[in-house]
């Protein structure tokens, strides 16, 4: 149970949904370290099982829970959201299930995040990869707290 290499070392492989934090810690979040990683998690339901959606450009990301088909928008990037710019995540396995993990970067003493940066973890082969990550560049700890 650990983060690896596929066997021609062109992604990330994971065991498991906790195999997300070891991989953001790696890539970071546009440039900087990552001090918190939060799971995704239906409020509904408590299922950790999503269709990813969104504009990786744009910093723009929604998880649907495949529990009972709630949405919700990663880290409050809602703002961003533009039904005209989206497309739904597919592995290259061809599956469209996955755990998701959002890392965050904070500033000294958590008076703020600087960047986040998101992770997906197929649920049929492993495959870890990071769809967006955007600069935050402020106050807003409530973000902590909507992966």
């Amino acid at each position: 149970m650990a983060l690896h290499m596929s066997p021609d070392g062109d992604w990330h492989i994971g065991d498991n949904p906790l195999d997300l934090d070891a991989f953001l810690h790696e890539i970071g979040a546009e440039g900087y370290a990552i001090h918190e990683t939060r799971h995704s998690l239906c409020v509904n339901c408590g299922s950790t099982v999503f269709g990813v959606s969104g504009d990786p450009d744009q910093g723009a990301i929604r998880r649907d829970c495949r529990g009972c088909g709630a949405g919700h928008f990663v880290a409050g990037c809602d703002d961003d959201w533009s039904d005209d710019h989206t497309d739904a995540v597919v592995c290259v396995c061809g599956e469209k299930d996955f755990n998701i993990a959002v890392g965050y970067s904070l500033y000294a003493e958590r008076t703020g995040i600087r960047a986040l940066t998101t992770a997906e973890r197929c649920l049929s082969c492993g495959r870890i990869e990071s769809f967006t990550g955007w600069m935050v560049r402020g106050g807003a700890l409530h973000l902590l707290d909507l992966a």
